[in-house]
């Protein structure tokens, strides 16, 4: 039976295999996952809550690829499988309390990336950059380099914005929505399109245990897992549908993507911090203090924080969605995003300034 028919049966199923999951944890397991650390700058929760989110996203795909494999003899969906579980399990060790050095966790990230992306040969065909492309297209390392720094980006960049319930989740299940009907509309490849949406129906399984009131978090492990699967999926679409322009795939990219870049430079340049330290300064943080200001509310502002940055997302990338094929205008408008960002960004820290 194909994917798209069994849907309502899988998702309950999911929700079950979740919470027995998260009940029947053994005990020192649970200790060992739950984050305590309430003080560090990127917490914004008063309960102990385990970091199993990714745990159970990677289990509920690796039991359903294993059945599809026995079931219609397809391995198509090992490949990111297996490309994206080594992230997980780097980020995992977080998540289980084993502390690594920012530096030396960026340094496996880039050796797992750049062995992986060779092995697999994974590759980018089309930017519409004329000399970006051609240096693609001609030089192997560079391409290998290239399609590295796209998935660090988008890997770091879920990691950075898993901060509060549901923002992560949700913005994946809406990226994954997206690309889904993108597939469906443009291209005749089943199986891209049956391997997100096992994904969209994953994460909504889990979403229904980190929102609104988080039982688990994501985890390192969670986002980095997922940052990567949105990138492997991202490149497997635009290299499918070439009729896409690729800044189409960069604007719905956009908010991941440029919390990184924008960190960095704020980091390194304005605040005079390493790059890789964590801070109370990205984007979702400045809103959630200006949100928790106003509601005088800490859980509700913390849920809202999630939702309400995900429709805001979702409003601005609405032109993208009817013009997706139109390169100039996504070109146009991807840095049109980036500006937004950045002037939201500076009127929330002025907001939040002039009130500490």
């Amino acid at each position: 039976m194909p994917l798209d028919k069994i849907v309502l049966i899988l998702l309950p199923i999911f929700i079950l295999i979740n919470f027995f999951f998260i009940k029947y944890l053994p005990k020192f397991f649970l200790a060992r996952v739950k984050d305590s650390e309430f003080s560090k700058p990127q917490s914004f929760h008063d309960i102990s809550t385990p970091r199993i989110g990714g745990l159970l996203i990677l289990v509920l795909s690796t039991i359903f690829i294993i059945f599809n494999f026995f079931y219609v003899k397809d391995i198509f969906f090992f490949k990111f499988i297996f490309f994206s579980a080594p992230f997980f399990f780097l980020g995992f060790l977080a998540d289980l309390r084993i502390q690594i050095k920012p530096h030396v966790r960026l340094f496996f990230i880039v050796v797992i990336s750049l062995l992986l992306v060779s092995y697999f040969d994974i590759k980018i065909f089309s930017s519409q950059i004329e000399i970006l492309d051609n240096l693609l297209k001609n030089y192997e390392i560079f391409s290998i380099i290239f399609v590295c720094l796209c998935i660090i980006f988008i890997c770091n960049g879920s990691n950075f914005i898993d901060g509060f319930n549901g923002l992560l989740i949700i913005h994946s299940i809406i990226i994954f929505i997206i690309l889904y009907f993108v597939n469906l509309l443009n291209s005749n490849d089943n199986h891209i399109n049956n391997l997100i949406l096992l994904l969209i129906i994953i994460c909504t399984s889990v979403l229904f245990f980190n929102f609104p009131r988080a039982k688990i978090f994501l985890g390192d492990g969670g986002s980095y897992f997922l940052g990567v699967i949105i990138s492997l999926t991202v490149i497997e679409t635009s290299n499918l549908n070439k009729i896409i322009s690729p800044f189409f795939f960069a604007g719905i990219l956009f908010y991941i993507f440029f919390e990184v870049f924008f960190s960095f430079f704020r980091k390194f340049f304005f605040n005079n911090l390493s790059p890789l330290k964590p801070d109370k300064n990205h984007l979702h943080m400045l809103f959630f203090k200006k949100l928790n200001y106003n509601l005088n509310n800490l859980e509700k502002s913390n849920y809202f924080t999630g939702l309400i940055i995900n429709i805001i997302y979702f409003i601005l990338i609405l032109p993208l969605l009817f013009n997706y094929k139109n390169t100039v205008f996504c070109k146009i408008y991807f840095f049109l995003l980036l500006i937004i960002y950045f002037f939201l960004y500076v009127y929330l820290k002025q907001t939040n300034f002039k009130k500490n």
